[in-house]
C-alpha cells in the first residue's frame, strides 16, 4: 500500500468496491424474500459461556454494543468496563495510554499492560494498536492478571477483537457515513465460498477522512485534518482430517495533519498559532498464518504473525506559536515477530477445562528523533538528534485449569513463566557531541494465579481472585546518563472477590466487584530537570482499591438498558523523587480517574424504526506525579445519540457525539504545558446494506 493515496486512487478504489458489491448480489443465492425486522442480541453479556472465563472479569461486547456506543477505534473504548481508561493524544495511538485499575503503560517505553489480541494475532507495544474497528467485530474485555490465559502478556488486562467469519452464502456489505467537520467514510465487505470449494474468503475494505476541529490562526486554516484508509484479506481453507487454516493480510495507511494539541493557557483551546503545521503518517502491514486442528481430547492452535508499523513522521511544534522555538520530528518503526502454539480443552460439560499453550516473540524498535529546544549559548536553537535501537525478545509457557469440584464449587489456577531479554543501543548527537549507550538485561519471570465460584444459589454466585502479574524491565533511549537508561520491573499482587446475579429468565444480570491491587516498582515517565532527558522511573509502592457495578436489564423484549460504574483510588504510597528528594505519598497516580460511568439504552420499534442513546462520565484525572491542578482534568460527562430505522437488509441512523458540546481534555502534557482537547460535537448520517 503506498504511503499517500491521492484522491483519484481513492476514487478507483471506492469504483472498484462498488463493482465487486454490486457484481456479488448477483453471484451469491437468492436474497430473503422480505425486509424482515430484526431484533439485537444482548449488547453485553457479563457472564461469559466458558468456564475458564466465567469466574473472572470478562465482559463481552456484540457488535449491537459496539454500533451502539459508535465505537470506531480502539482510543473509544473509554469505560466500556469499569475502571478501563484510554488516554489519547489522538495521534493514531502515538503517546497513548490505556489502562485498567490504574495498571497501564507509560506514553513511550514501557510494555502495555493492557494487551490487544485481533483475530488471536497479539500486537505490539500500545503505540501500534489498531486504530480502526471493522464492521462485525466483537470485543471481549478481560480485566486483571491474564498471564496464563493468553501467549501475550496482559498483567492488567486483554482486549480481544474477533472478526466475523465467511458464511457458505457469498454476502456482501457496505456502510456509508457523512456527517460534521466535512467527514466521509465508507466501509465494504465481502466474502463467502469461492467457486463451491473447500475456501472460503472476507476482504473488507474503509476510507475515512475529515477537516480538522484546531483552528490555526497564524497559517489562517484548520491543521489537525484525518485521512485514513486500509483493508484486510483473509483465506479460509478446510481440507479435511479436521484441519482448519487461515491467511491473514492486513494493511492500514494514515495521512494525518498536526497533532491535536494546545496550549493550557489558550483562552480557545481550539485555535493555536504554531509556526509548523504538523503532521502525523503511519503504515501498517501485517500477514499472519492460522492453524487449528480439532482433536477427541481438545483442540490445537498455531498462530504465526509478522508485523511492521512505521511512523514517518511525527511533526510538534512544541511551542505552540508563531516563532520557530522548539519542534519534534520522530521516525520509528517497530517490526514483531510472533509464533503462539495454544492447546485447549474441547468444548463441552466436563468437569475439567484448561488451556495451555507456548509463546515466542521478539520485537525491534528503532527510532529517529531530532528535538529543537531554546537553550543558551546555543542561542536561538539546541538541536539534538537521538538514534536508537530497542530490541525484545521472550519466550514463555503459560497453563490454566478449572476443575468442578462439588455442584456449587469450581477451582480454577494457572501459571506463566517467561524469559525476556531486552537491549538498547542508541546515540545522541548535539552541539556538545555525541553520548553512547549500549546495554542489555534478561530475566525469568513466575506469575501464578488462582480462584474460585461458589454457587449459592440458582442465580447468584460468589467469586474471588488472585493474581500475580509483572511488566519486564527495559530502557529509556532519551538520556545520556547510563545510570537512569535503565528501569526495573513492575510487579502487581492483585485480589478481588464480588458477586454475579443472573436471572433465571435471562432479562437481567448483575456483578459486583472489590479488589484491591499492590505494585511494585511501578513504571512511569518524566523529564529529568535542568536536562532535555526523558525517562522511565520506578516508584517504590503503589495502592489501587477500588468497586465496580455492572448491570444488564432487559425488563421487556425490545427494550434494553446496561451500565458499568467504576470506584478507583490508585495513590503513591511510598514514592520518592529521585532527582530532587520530594515525597509524592498519598498522590494520585497519572492516568487513572478516580472514577468512571458508562450507560446505555436502546429500544426498537416493531416497524424497524429505533432510537438509542449512551453517556460516559469521566472524574478527576491528573496527569503528574504532583498531583498540580493546572495538569489535572476535572470530572467531564459525554452524551450520544441514535435514531433510525434497521431492517434485516440495510439500516440508517442519525446520530450526534458529545451533545451539549462538553469541553476536557483527553491528554495533557506537563512537559509543554498542552493538552489534546476532546472531540467537539458532532453530527452525521449512516447507512449501511447487505446484499
Amino acid at each position: 500500500m503506498n504511503k499517500r493515496w491521492d484522491n483519484m486512487y481513492t476514487r478507483k478504489l471506492q469504483g472498484i468496491v462498488f463493482g465487486l458489491l454490486v457484481s456479488s448480489s448477483a453471484w451469491g443465492q437468492e436474497n430473503p424474500s422480505s425486509d424482515n425486522v430484526i431484533e439485537l442480541s444482548p449488547i453485553r453479556v457479563i457472564a461469559p459461556e466458558t468456564r475458564l472465563e466465567r469466574m473472572v472479569g470478562t465482559s463481552n461486547f456484540t457488535t449491537g454494543a459496539i454500533d451502539l456506543y459508535q465505537i470506531q477505534t480502539v482510543q473509544e473504548t473509554t469505560a466500556l468496563v469499569p475502571n478501563l481508561y484510554v488516554s489519547s493524544s489522538d495521534s493514531r495511538g502515538f503517546g497513548d495510554v490505556i489502562s485498567i485499575r490504574g495498571i497501564g503503560n507509560t506514553i513511550f517505553f514501557s510494555s502495555p499492560g493492557v494487551s490487544l489480541y485481533v483475530d488471536d494475532v497479539p500486537s505490539g507495544d500500545v503505540f501500534t494498536y489498531s486504530s480502526e474497528l471493522n464492521s462485525g467485530n466483537t470485543m471481549t474485555l478481560h480485566r486483571g492478571g491474564r498471564g496464563s490465559f493468553f501467549g501475550r502478556n496482559g498483567p492488567a488486562g486483554v482486549i480481544e477483537i474477533q472478526s466475523l467469519r465467511p458464511l457458505e452464502a457469498f454476502q456482501s456489505s457496505l456502510s456509508i457515513e457523512a456527517g460534521s467537520f466535512d467527514k466521509r467514510s465508507f466501509r465494504a465487505n465481502i466474502s463467502g465460498e469461492l467457486a463451491d470449494s473447500e475456501l472460503s474468503h472476507s476482504l473488507s475494505v474503509y476510507h475515512n477522512e475529515r477537516d480538522g476541529f484546531l483552528n490555526n490562526a497564524f497559517l489562517n486554516r484548520k491543521t489537525d485534518t484525518r485521512e485514513a484508509q486500509g483493508g484486510e484479506w483473509s483465506f479460509f481453507w478446510n481440507p479435511g482430517n479436521d484441519w482448519n487454516v487461515r491467511l491473514k493480510l492486513a494493511a492500514e495507511s494514515i495521512d494525518d495533519g498536526s497533532q491535536r494539541l494546545s496550549s493550557l493557557f489558550s483562552p480557545d483551546p481550539f485555535t493555536v498559532g504554531s509556526d509548523l503545521e504538523g503532521e502525523t503518517s503511519i503504515d501498517k502491514s501485517q500477514v499472519s498464518i492460522h492453524l487449528m486442528r480439532e482433536f477427541d481430547w481438545g483442540v490445537f492452535k498455531s498462530i504465526s504473525s509478522l508485523q511492521d508499523w512505521e511512523l514517518d513522521p511525527s511533526t510538534v511544534d512544541l511551542d505552540l506559536s508563531p516563532d520557530p522555538i522548539s519542534t519534534s520530528t520522530i521516525v520509528q518503526d517497530q517490526k514483531l515477530v510472533t509464533q503462539e502454539f495454544r492447546f485447549e480443552s474441547a468444548a463441552s460439560e466436563s468437569d475439567v477445562q484448561w488451556r495451555a499453550g507456548l509463546f515466542f516473540m521478539d520485537k525491534e524498535t528503532d527510532g529517529d528523533s531530532t528535538r529543537v529546544f531554546p537553550a543558551p549559548p546555543f542561542f536561538p536553537v539546541f538541536t539534538e538528534q537521538t538514534i536508537s535501537t530497542l530490541d525484545e525478545s521472550e519466550m514463555s509457557a503459560f497453563a490454566h485449569v478449572a476443575v468442578t469440584v462439588t455442584e456449587t464449587l469450581t477451582l480454577d489456577g494457572g501459571i506463566r513463566i517467561q524469559n525476556t531479554d531486552s537491549s538498547i543501543d542508541r546515540v545522541k548527537t548535539s552541539p556538545v557531541g555525541a553520548v553512547t549507550i549500549v546495554d542489555d538485561t534478561d530475566d525469568t519471570y513466575f506469575a501464578p494465579d488462582a480462584g474460585f465460584q461458589f454457587q449459592l444459589n440458582e442465580d447468584l454466585s460468589l467469586i474471588g481472585r488472585s493474581a500475580i502479574s509483572f511488566k519486564p524491565k527495559g530502557f529509556s533511549p532519551f538520556t545520556d546518563n547510563p545510570a537512569i537508561a535503565a528501569f526495573e520491573d513492575e510487579e502487581a499482587w492483585s485480589n478481588e472477590i464480588g458477586l454475579v446475579y443472573i436471572s433465571s429468565e435471562n432479562d437481567l444480570s448483575l456483578r459486583l466487584t472489590a479488589f484491591d491491587v499492590s505494585i511494585d516498582d511501578f513504571q512511569l515517565e518524566r523529564s529529568v530537570p535542568n536536562s532535555t532527558d526523558y525517562i522511565v522511573v520506578n516508584a517504590d509502592e503503589v495502592s489501587s482499591q477500588g468497586f465496580e457495578a455492572e448491570i444488564m436489564w432487559q425488563p421487556f423484549p425490545r427494550f434494553q438498558i446496561e451500565a458499568g460504574v467504576g470506584i478507583s483510588d490508585v495513590t503513591f504510597d511510598s514514592h520518592t523523587d529521585p532527582f530532587d528528594g520530594s515525597s509524592y505519598n498519598g498522590m494520585h497516580v497519572p492516568y487513572a480517574p478516580e472514577h468512571t460511568i458508562r450507560g446505555s439504552a436502546q429500544y426498537n420499534f416493531e416497524n424497524g424504526l429505533f432510537v438509542q442513546g449512551a453517556f460516559r462520565v469521566i472524574g478527576a484525572t491528573h496527569y503528574d506525579e504532583q498531583n498540580t491542578a493546572l495538569f489535572r482534568q476535572g470530572d467531564y460527562s459525554v452524551f450520544d445519540a441514535q435514531v433510525g430505522f434497521r431492517s434485516e437488509r440495510y439500516s440508517i441512523a442519525l446520530y450526534g457525539k458529545n451533545l451539549g458540546d462538553e469541553f476536557y481534555y483527553n491528554f495533557i502534557n506537563p512537559q509543554v504545558f498542552a493538552g489534546t482537547p476532546g472531540e467537539p460535537e458532532t453530527f452525521g448520517a449512516r447507512f449501511d446494506a447487505k446484499f
